[in-house]
């Protein structure tokens, strides 16, 4: 089963410049971002026509990219889009993130999951094999042993035992799955917003400062710590800065600007290719904590033998995600 630490060649990215949506705000984040790519790193774009295509070379004229264009494409989640590498197999579950406002979204992922076949076809050269689960990528942080996923997965799968989703997993995936409870303060329920694997044996867990409206999220990071203690992990804490800001939507369940926050203060969901760390960078409240938090996460890595560089993703974070969600490894 591939893992983060895993010896990477490539990377699939979205090129969102002309995309229909929000998302084409990113573009300059994955320009900085191929930017501080190692140079031993095959750089696969999906984009939906030639003039994006071209403002991409024109942009970073000593690159060479391999493109898909789908006009349609308009997704730029890759990592939770896509699936899962087994040996030599593609793992392909559905992908209907059932957030908030999903049951208005239905004809977006049915699109995106068809979509999404022809990129791991075109990229891939491996069978599809189809898992009956809905499931984000980004609910998957694992090693060669284990996979740590929240309880979103039962939530989404109503039709399935725990038992059942357990064991298809194991069969397909062939790690052991550790199902942990998901935090009450997060919708998304991914854990990758919380969690990563440096190798085999060490994971590194968000640690978060002594302020109230984090008092929950603190409790249920130690329950993450004590849970992989449990397991005979040694834990490296990164010191994730949230911020009480909410990502918009439509539902209006809550009555409140949004129902799940946004990414900005994240570092853990940062992009591991082989020994280098390319770290998020935020503007965080106040000039002190942003220089603070942005570099004492480049020195904890740079500690652990990285060689670490930073991208500013405020216009990122603020779709939820970051460097990690934003892309497929392999």
């Amino acid at each position: 089963m591939n893992c983060d630490f895993s010896e990477v060649k490539n990377i699939i990215l979205a090129y969102p410049l002309n995309f229909k949506n929000e998302f084409s705000k990113c573009s300059f984040v994955i320009d900085e971002l191929i930017n501080n790519l190692p140079l031993d790193i095959n750089i696969q774009i999906v984009t939906t026509d030639e003039a994006a295509l071209y403002q991409l070379n024109n942009m970073h004229p000593n690159k060479i990219f391999q493109p898909l264009l789908i006009e349609k494409w308009d997704d730029i989640w890759m990592r939770d889009c896509l699936g899962f590498i087994n040996d030599n197999k593609f793992i392909k579950p559905i992908y209907f993130p059932k957030y908030c406002d999903y049951k208005n979204r239905w004809n977006y992922f049915e699109r995106i999951n068809k979509l999404s076949r022809k990129i791991i076809k075109h990229f891939i050269n491996k069978p599809i094999v189809d898992l009956p689960l809905i499931w984000d990528g980004g609910n998957l942080v694992n090693n060669t042993r284990y996979g740590f996923i929240t309880s979103k997965i039962i939530e989404d799968n109503p039709s399935f035992t725990k038992e059942y989703i357990e064991n298809i997993i194991k069969d397909k995936l062939d790690i052991q799955p550790l199902i942990i409870n998901k935090s009450i303060t997060d919708v998304v329920g991914h854990t990758d917003g919380y969690m990563s694997f440096i190798n085999e044996n060490n994971i590194a867990i968000s640690n978060y400062p002594n302020m109230a409206f984090l008092k929950k999220d603190n409790e249920y990071l130690e329950y993450l710590s004590n849970y992989s203690i449990g397991r005979g992990l040694a834990i490296t804490r990164i010191n994730d800065r949230p911020i009480d800001e909410a990502v918009a939507c439509n539902c209006n369940i809550f009555k409140r600007k949004g129902c799940f926050y946004t990414a900005k203060g994240n570092y853990i969901n940062n992009l591991r290719i082989n020994n280098t760390i390319i770290l998020p960078e935020y503007t965080l409240s106040t000039k002190r904590e942003t220089e603070y938090y942005n570099q004492s996460n480049k020195e904890i890595y740079q500690s652990l033998g990285f060689d670490v560089k930073g991208i500013n993703c405020d216009s990122l974070a603020q779709f939820g995600g970051s460097l990690h969600c934003l892309s497929f490894t392999y």
